[in-house]
């Protein structure tokens, strides 16, 4: 019996039938195309193509890092904002009608508020009531130094927005997020982010300590909480918050502690560090009152390269159910060459499964495999979609692969090819600071939207690119379904 032929046959009936409503219930898809199998099939690639087409040849644009939500009061409706790192900084909210088989640009923040000079990082969700949020750092002056993160919404589907609202302050990093739409009318909104305590220096974060913050509104982001500190205190060198809601109103923020590496926390010149970083979950059981002493997830996360530039990056992913079960997967170097590892806790982020891989490819092929995104769906299947060279020999263009499990994170799929046409890595922005001598800068993240029947991607993608540093966020839909 094949791999993937036992993948199918241990799985439970509860689940199956699970995965099999939700495909019914979208019955307008068409066949797919890799059937295995046992009644199910492996998803197929629909509707591929840019979400920020533009003509390659006038512009040297580069789009990255994408987020995508969906509105639950019409599952139609998408929003995917991204970030531009060229020819300057900025960013983008492109809105969908038709679940993100079409895209329109918008413009949230038409005039930037006072002291910013431009947008930057942005961050999307929608509450209970389909009202959609945009969040982004304002930078300021030359070194693009951020003076503030600021909150805009809509009641109109994107047509018009509110004025930009200042909900955090000057020197916040990483700010990611989330929405409890269990809480309230509007839901709790929360906030994370690395708080630095002083200016940083080009390129790295000021001395220590620049601990992760968690703060939260339960009116629509007119008024915060009273800001909290996520990360342990004897943990000073904390950087790349993700952000998951769980079960009880549970919140989890992962985060790196970089230990001792002082060379990529302050974006100092020097070699890759050799020794490891530790991956750590702080919890809140109150909805972000406050949080417990953080738990290690993995202390041997070995980093595969420099950190390019601190500020941006990439956070491991996280992904928590309704039953209580958490999932983290991150990229380590611990085999020699790139690897997406995965970890589960099945007790609400108390312990911690054993770590292994999620790309299927040979062990220590030399390919890379990096910057894993999680999502979970209604029906309760796990999404985990990551970049993958394992095609190029020469270990330079990456797909977009995906796998999924159906028993909480025990078993994967082998994995599949989500990417069309392969990018080319060599194409990206390249900053003039001593960590990130000859790096490419390739965002912070790809997008990863979980449906019954489908999930949706989106990335950053150079197969049209004729020059650096041009990047388009390009998207596609997976459908599952059986033969």
């Amino acid at each position: 019996m094949s791999e993937r032929s036992r993948f199918f046959k241990h799985m439970g009936p509860a689940v199956l039938v699970g995965l099999l409503v939700g495909f019914l219930l979208g019955a307008a898809a068409q066949r797919p195309a890799y059937d295995k199998p046992d009644g199910l099939s492996y998803p197929a690639v629909r509707h591929q193509g840019p979400v920020t087409a533009m003509d390659l040849r006038d512009s040297l644009p580069a789009h990255n890092s994408p987020a995508l939500a969906e509105d639950p009061t019409d599952a139609r409706f998408v929003a995917l904002a991204s970030r531009m790192d060229a020819p300057d900084f900025a960013c983008r909210l492109h809105v969908s009608g038709d679940s993100g088989r079409q895209w329109v640009e918008v413009r949230p923040v038409p005039k930037l508020p006072k002291g910013a000079d431009k947008c930057y990082a942005p961050e999307v969700s929608f509450d209970p009531m389909g009202r959609l949020n945009f969040l982004f750092v304002g930078l300021q002056g030359g070194g693009n130094s951020p003076m503030g993160a600021f909150l805009v919404s809509s009641t109109d589907r994107g047509r018009t927005f509110t004025k930009p609202r200042r909900v955090l302050g000057a020197e916040r990093y990483m700010v990611r997020m989330a929405i409890d739409p269990t809480v309230g009318e509007t839901g709790r909104l929360h906030l994370v982010w690395l708080e630095a305590t002083e200016s940083p220096p080009l390129g790295g974060l000021a001395p220590v300590p620049n601990p992760i913050m968690s703060s939260f509104s339960d009116d629509g982001g007119r008024t915060f909480s009273r800001p909290v500190q996520v990360s342990d205190p004897d943990r000073p060198r904390v950087v790349s918050p993700a952000l998951a809601l769980g079960k009880d109103h549970a919140v989890h923020v992962l985060y790196y502690d970089l230990r001792d590496d002082v060379v990529d926390y302050q974006g100092l010149e020097g070699p890759t560090w050799e020794e490891h970083w530790s991956l750590v979950v702080s919890t809140s059981s109150d909805g972000g009152g406050h949080y417990g002493r953080g738990v290690v997830v993995d202390d041997e996360v070995v980093p595969p390269e420099r950190i390019m530039l601190i500020f941006t990056m990439p956070p491991a992913a996280i992904a928590a159910g309704p039953s209580g079960a958490v999932f983290v997967s991150w990229t380590d170097g611990r085999n020699g060459d790139w690897d997406v590892m995965f970890r589960r806790s099945l007790d609400g982020g108390r312990s911690w499964k054993s770590a292994r891989r999620l790309n299927d490819d040979p062990l220590k092929d030399g390919r890379h495999q990096y910057m894993p995104r999680l999502a979970i769906s209604d029906n309760g299947r796990l999404d985990a979609a990551f970049y993958d060279r394992r095609r190029d020999p020469k270990n330079i263009r990456p797909d977009i692969f995906h796998t999924f499990s159906l028993d909480a994170g025990a078993r994967f799929a082998p994995n599949v090819r989500a990417t069309t046409n392969s990018s080319d890595s060599r194409f990206g922005p390249r900053y003039p600071i001593p960590s990130a001598k000859d790096l490419v800068e390739f965002g912070s993240r790809i997008a990863l939207l979980s449906r019954d029947s489908s999930a949706l991607l989106a990335w950053a993608d150079t197969r049209n690119a004729l020059a650096a540093p041009q990047q388009e966020i390009f998207s596609t839909q997976l459908e599952f379904g059986r033969r």
